[in-house]
């Protein structure tokens, strides 16, 4: 959570106007243009508004997305060319960021092969909870049940992010921190969480609160019921696959306490995503998030 609105809140964006004034320049822009297609050598370079708007096809996808977002027209506006492997295909990407008061962002790429932007991302900041889908304030009623300090914690930071692929709309995520101040600090009671509009939790640390409640005797069987708890009759689908348990020799964290080992479970369809639930060295469940086959099979966690 903290991570996030990190990036977010760190954006330094650029005035829209020269982004204008930079259109009616052409030579200038005839220039900059061509600077920029004959660098190939490159990773990550930093843009200007004038080497943006030089690129061939932005004004007009630019002038496509306003239509969509009128509002947005008056955003600010930075950005920086990349190199990304996409379905083992390497792209030449323009990722652009357009800002208004910190409340609303929103990041484009742009692919110059195509001249077209293929994905842009959503983000709104300081959603009230009394503004969050009735889906994801019945998934924070479980964690209530679980957390009974929560109730007097103070919500900090909540963000709301939709990606839109190639034109299709991926779900929203509602992202929320809790702690006893109510602002961005290290408190010494606090969790984040994550859901997606459905109410899915994708993402659910508590270090600081143990869980209450849970059924079973062994720290796998407290894991089963905590999916039981999160995702009902969903948990059925999922089988532990491993247990992780990693010792303090192998781990070079200061915090080892909070991340002695980690419960592998797989679910039996393909279509969803495996679940990691984290234990401490007094296993204690700490923390729950949906991940992905590969980043398991690259770590080992599938062997």
């Amino acid at each position: 959570m903290k991570k996030i609105a990190t990036t977010f809140l760190a954006i330094s964006l650029l005035s829209t106007t020269p982004v204008f004034a930079a259109e009616q320049e052409s030579n200038p822009i005839q220039q900059e243009e061509g600077m920029i297609e004959q660098e190939e050598d490159f990773v990550f370079k930093e843009l200007t508004v004038d080497e943006i708007m030089a690129q061939k096809g932005m004004k007009s996808a630019l002038e496509s997305f306003y239509d969509k977002f009128p509002r947005v027209k008056a955003y600010k506006i930075t950005g920086n060319k990349m190199k990304k492997i996409e379905n083992d295909e390497e792209k030449n990407v323009i990722q652009l960021f357009l800002e208004s008061d910190e409340k609303e962002v929103f990041t484009l790429y742009f692919d110059i092969k195509i001249e077209e932007i293929t994905k842009y991302i959503q983000v709104v900041s300081n959603v009230p909870e009394s503004e969050l889908p009735r889906t994801v304030q019945a998934s924070l009623d479980k964690v209530y049940s679980l957390l009974p300090e929560m109730k007097g914690l103070k919500l900090h930071n909540s963000f709301m992010s939709c990606s839109t692929i190639k034109g299709e709309e991926q779900l929203k995520i509602y992202s929320l921190g809790f702690n006893e101040s109510g602002k961005i600090e290290e408190t010494d009671k606090e969790f984040s969480i994550t859901f997606d509009e459905t109410g899915k939790v994708l993402y659910f640390t508590f270090e600081e609160l143990p869980l209450v409640n849970l059924e079973g005797n062994t720290k796998e069987e407290k894991a089963q019921d905590l999916l039981k708890r999160l995702y009902g009759e969903e948990a059925n689908e999922y089988k532990i696959k491993k247990v992780n348990e990693i010792s303090k020799d192998d781990s070079n964290d200061e915090d080892f306490d909070s991340r002695r080992g980690n419960i592998v479970f797989i679910p039996t369809s393909s279509e969803k995503e495996p679940i990691l639930v984290h234990f401490n060295t007094k296993d204690e469940l700490t923390m729950s998030e949906e991940t992905t086959r590969d980043f398991l099979e690259d770590v080992g966690l599938l062997q």
